[in-house]
């Protein structure tokens, strides 16, 4: 059967023959149409299934564990198990209008995180993801988001500082709508909501202390947990209104916020694109890319630099178009939302 999942409406769709396919993109996506999966800019085809295609890899160059032919628009990755079994991937047509990547079972069922040169097949799919997105002037960016009144703000933050929490609050306590609470896509101008990324958990204070108090203990004894998440990721429709979600809205503010005593700044241009190339570095990892890598090797055509290049030049575009460009430090970070509020209701910052 085949399955249809929007992670941008009108941008970004996966068609897979995996029900509730889980990537960075979503981990709650509703099923869509074949309609609305053929009106979206950027569509990828995922396909699990079991094929044997060793016949063909006598012949074909090799980098590491892939194999490809300059010029062809495919290749593949074998990688031997115990009992003769194989892990395999065949990525094909990644330029086209519908790439496709097929992936055997063994390969889906192992790999479920990224370590090292081993990446899911969901960490895979968002690096693909990624470039094609550049190459049609998208740019995913690493932010939450929501309207209030007739402003917008992208909030931008390091790991751990609160923007999620900031847009959740701002939402379910201040009446603000939704767009995003971890990962978006902006053109430069609007931002386009990708809302079932599902990272937001609500917590009492004394759940949130024993939770953290019990990771922690155990990601000392066991690094790897610290990207294992325990609680079962929840649908943002579990806090706010399907109502109150939006598609796209043209960005009037951007908001870095940033850990320390209480102070609102201007932040310059080039101060704020650097800070937000600083936190896309650390949530896309297309340029390390194992498998973008080894199909640009044989098709040169897919040239992940001019990628990188497309996400600097969208980034600038966004920080300069923006009415307003500030950062926000607090020690408290349930404090930000009503900050940022003020900010967007104030010409100037105050």
């Amino acid at each position: 059967m085949t399955y249809y999942y929007i992670a941008a409406k009108g941008i970004l769709a996966i068609k897979t023959n995996m029900k509730e396919f889980k990537w960075s993109f979503g981990h709650n996506m509703p099923e869509a149409t074949q309609q609305e999966y053929e009106q979206c800019e950027v569509k990828i085809n995922l396909a699990v299934e079991e094929f044997n295609e060793d016949d063909q890899l006598e012949t074909l160059g090799k980098y590491h564990y892939f194999s490809g032919a300059p010029g062809e628009n495919k290749i593949y990755y074998t990688r031997n198990l115990a009992m003769k079994e194989k892990m395999r991937i065949k990525a094909e047509n990644l330029l086209s209008d519908e790439p496709k990547i097929t992936v055997n079972r063994n390969y889906y069922k192992l790999i479920t995180h990224r370590i090292m040169n081993l990446h899911s097949i969901g960490y895979i799919l968002t690096d693909l993801a990624c470039v094609l997105l550049l190459k049609k002037g998208f740019a995913p960016i690493h932010c939450s988001a929501f309207k209030k009144n007739q402003s917008t703000v992208a909030v931008f933050a390091p790991p751990g500082t609160g923007k999620t929490l900031s847009s959740m609050m701002a939402c379910m306590d201040h009446h603000a709508q939704f767009i995003a609470e971890d990962l978006a896509i902006t053109d430069g101008r609007k931002i386009y909501a990708v809302p079932w990324t599902s990272s937001f958990r609500f917590y009492s204070n004394m759940e949130q202390s024993r939770g953290s108090k019990l990771k922690n203990r155990a990601t000392k004894v066991f690094p790897p947990l610290e990207y294992v998440s325990f609680s079962k990721a929840t649908p943002v429709t579990r806090y706010v209104d399907s109502n109150e979600i939006l598609d796209a809205e043209e960005v009037t503010h951007v908001a870095i916020l940033e850990k320390g005593s209480s102070e609102v700044i201007v932040q310059s241009e080039l101060e704020a694109f650097r800070k937000l190339i600083n936190f896309n570095r650390n949530a896309f990892h297309y340029l390390k890319s194992p498998l973008l890598t080894a199909y640009e090797f044989f098709n040169p055509d897919l040239n992940i630099d001019d990628a990188a290049s497309a996400e600097r030049e969208i980034l600038k575009v966004l920080v300069h178009n923006s009415q307003k460009v500030f950062s926000v430090k607090d020690v408290n970070p349930t404090h930000y939302a009503e900050i940022l509020i003020q900010q967007m209701e104030q010409k100037t910052v105050v």
